[in-house]
């Protein structure tokens, strides 16, 4: 039984239970990542086979080799779930290292900055980096926000459903699925939101359609407008990570409440991810100190 027979039921399987996003991730894995062990016995693939093929992976991080690993693991295990193997070879691999990722967040100046820069743009454009910046939703979860999801009595924005290029899904996990306040801050956008139309979408198209992603705000408002301000480059998604750090550093929430408001299951994201940035900021150190004294 050859191994592109069971990576091809594998995503048949996988194509029933993922969201669609995650599925054509799956899938262009298997068509890329893949082609010299496609003709080969399944059984004659062997551990050190696969850390040949992933020792020779250069163009990418540890992060996407792991989803590589996942994603070959979850095919061998088609096949011995059939017995037509006997063990999972890729059980055997040792996973490379995976560090957090270092942040670069915005000061508040520049946050100042871009959302005054913004004001001069394109209305929906405002109101979408002015949610992120003052709520760390997904930019997925922004635009697909409803009508129905704001409580302006109780100031709560509910959040259940992302939209991508892939369509429109639950967001990212379950616990993604949470109730967000509206700070003060971000009150008076999400009221003149409201006030644009009357489509159920509150982000859409100048033909009254929901913006499939993002893509048009990055390539159109973000970038230039970056570059118009003299400001680094950082990705939309910045955004999140400049309120989370903003929402710690200040003592304005607990890791666990920040956890909860950004929709993570536990807190160990907000400690890998911010605090670690936090704790690696010397700006403000109180250098008067007296250690021992």
């Amino acid at each position: 039984m050859t191994f592109k027979k069971y990576s091809d039921l594998f995503l048949q399987f996988k194509e029933h239970e993922l969201k669609n996003s995650t599925f054509y991730k799956y899938k262009n894995i298997v068509n890329s990542r893949f082609n010299e062990f496609m003709d080969r016995n399944i059984n004659d693939i062997k551990p050190s086979d696969i850390k040949l093929w992933l020792y020779n992976i250069n163009d990418v991080g540890n992060k996407s080799k792991r989803h590589y690993l996942g994603v070959l693991s979850g095919i061998f295990q088609e096949a011995l779930y059939d017995d037509v193997i006997n063990k999972n070879p890729v059980k055997h691999i040792r996973l490379p290292k995976v560090y957090a990722p270092l942040i670069k967040p915005f000061i508040a100046d520049d946050v100042k900055r871009i959302l005054d820069n913004a004001s001069t743009k394109n209305e929906n454009y405002l109101y979408f980096i002015a949610i992120a910046f003052y709520s760390g939703m997904r930019t997925g979860e922004i635009i697909g926000l409803k009508r129905s999801d704001i409580d302006m009595d109780r100031k709560i924005i509910k959040i259940s459903r992302s939209r991508s290029r892939f369509g429109e899904n639950t967001p990212k996990t379950r616990y993604s699925i949470r109730e967000i306040p509206i700070i003060d801050s971000l009150f008076p956008y999400v009221y003149s939101l409201l006030s644009l139309h009357n489509n159920d979408y509150l982000f859409v198209t100048q033909y009254n359609k929901p913006y499939i992603d993002t893509k048009v705000f990055c390539d159109h408002f973000w970038r230039p407008s970056l570059k118009e301000l003299d400001i680094e480059y950082r990705r939309p998604y910045n955004m999140r990570h400049t309120y989370a750090t903003n929402m710690l550093y200040r003592n304005l929430v607990t890791p666990v409440q920040l956890s909860q408001l950004l929709g993570h299951s536990n807190t160990q994201m907000v400690f890998d991810v911010y605090v670690k940035y936090l704790e690696m900021n010397f700006n403000d150190f109180d250098r008067s100190i007296s250690v021992y004294s």
